[in-house]
Order: C-alpha cells, then sequence, then structure tokens
C-alpha cells in the first residue's frame, strides 16, 4: 500500500511539474518513401535552415525505404502534397516542389529523394508536367511497391 501511494504521489507532482511522456506512434506523423536506402544520419528533419521536427521510424521492404517524420507544432502548416524531402549529409531537408499544395491527407505519403541530384533530375524530367502531381503519384507508387502500407 505504500508504494502504491509514493507512485501516485510521484504521478501527480510529474503532472504538476509539466513531465509528460511522448507517445513513439505519433499519428500525426508524415511517411516519406525513398527509392532505395537513404544515407540518414541525423534524426532532425530541416526547412530554410530550422529545425521543424524529427524522424519517428523507419521501415524497409521491397526495395522502398519509409521514413516517419514528425513535425513540430507550429510547423504543421507546411504538410501539404507540394511538400518533398532530400538527403543532404545525412540529413532530411523539406523542399516545397510549388508555392502552393493542398493539405496533406491523413495516411498519404511524400516523395523522398535520397540526393540532391536525384531530386533535381525528377524536376527536371517532369519540367512540363505538374512535377507536384508526379511526386504524389510517385510517393504513392513506392508505398504501393513497399507493402508498408497500413
Amino acid at each position: 500500500m505504500k508504494k502504491l501511494v509514493i507512485f501516485l504521489l510521484m504521478v501527480v507532482i510529474a503532472g504538476l511539474t509539466g513531465c509528460s511522456v511522448e507517445q513513439i506512434g505519433n499519428s500525426s506523423g508524415v511517411g516519406v518513401m525513398f527509392n532505395g536506402e537513404p544515407a540518414i544520419f541525423d534524426s532532425s528533419v530541416v526547412y530554410m535552415g530550422t529545425v521543424v521536427g524529427r524522424v519517428l521510424s523507419r521501415e524497409w521492404g521491397n526495395g522502398v525505404t519509409r521514413v516517419s517524420i514528425a513535425l513540430d507544432g507550429q510547423y504543421e502548416a507546411l504538410k501539404k502534397n507540394s511538400l518533398a524531402v532530400v538527403v543532404k549529409n545525412g540529413r532530411m531537408h523539406l523542399t516545397l516542389l510549388s508555392g502552393y499544395g493542398d493539405p496533406l491527407p491523413p495516411g498519404r505519403c511524400i516523395s523522398g529523394f535520397e540526393n540532391t541530384a536525384s531530386y533535381r533530375w525528377f524536376k527536371f524530367r517532369h519540367l512540363i508536367n505538374n512535377v507536384t502531381m508526379s511526386a504524389d503519384r510517385r510517393a504513392q507508387h513506392l508505398l504501393a511497391r513497399s507493402g508498408l502500407a497500413g
């Protein structure tokens, strides 16, 4: 009984001081689909030189890697279908394919590129077409190929 009272007292004190337990399976995460295995060494996610989030998890299947990222609260507005990720120097960098975009539906993935050259080549190939729609189709194709959907 004494141990239970001490445990409850510690939980109350932790709650009053603002301590919280962060959930690992954050449902607000965004799936980033890579064709192959990206060389990611840092768990932070960067946008325009500012750390805006972190890597939650990493899954691999059928030659495709799915990396789940979580964006900090003030950067939630970046979750659009025009968002892509480019890996530079082992760190994930967010980039916008166009200046506008629709909010990303729940469970939808975005395209990730293993390096700057693959990103530039993708943009060059889809110069005439809508690059945002092409990136969305690419991400959904990689998701289906990976077998990680669900």
